[in-house]
């Protein structure tokens, strides 16, 4: 048994809707989480090639923001990644966002999908089921 300091961790993809987690060979065109939405878009050609999203750090958001402007002005319909710092807590907003993978060590894998069953579901899609309230009825004041 060796030192726990030389283990390698292997970074790999983790699908954000099926949970598996797979090895990725796929060189991906990658754009840091701060480059202004329109820049970003202008440089793709919606060829289904796979792009990723480099997050500085966790707890800036501006990626969420790249991937949700490249998938609502229709600029890239294919595999979108998430890289970088990013943590099991914002699995279900980086689904929500567009992001269809994200990298992660594969220790860290059931982290992740313990993340994604603990969401709660989108309100969309709340709203478009049984469990949604009925409306009030009108009531007229007399």
């Amino acid at each position: 048994m060796g030192n726990p300091g030389d283990r390698q961790e292997t970074a790999m993809l983790f699908d954000l809707n099926s949970c598996s987690l797979a090895v990725s060979q796929m060189t991906l065109s990658t754009f840091n989480a701060a480059m202004p939405p329109d820049l970003a878009a202008s440089f793709l050609a919606n060829d289904g090639h796979p792009v990723g999203v480099w997050f500085d750090i966790f707890s800036d958001g501006r990626g969420f923001t790249l991937a949700r402007h490249l998938r609502e002005s229709a600029c890239h319909d294919g595999l979108l990644v998430a890289l970088g710092h990013l943590i099991p807590d914002q699995a279900d907003y980086l689904r929500r966002c567009g992001f269809t993978h994200v990298c992660i060590v594969a220790q860290s894998a059931e982290q992740w999908r313990r993340s994604l069953m603990l969401a709660p579901p989108a309100m969309q899609h709340v709203l478009q089921t049984g469990r949604a309230r009925p409306a009030r009825p009108v009531i007229s004041a007399r």
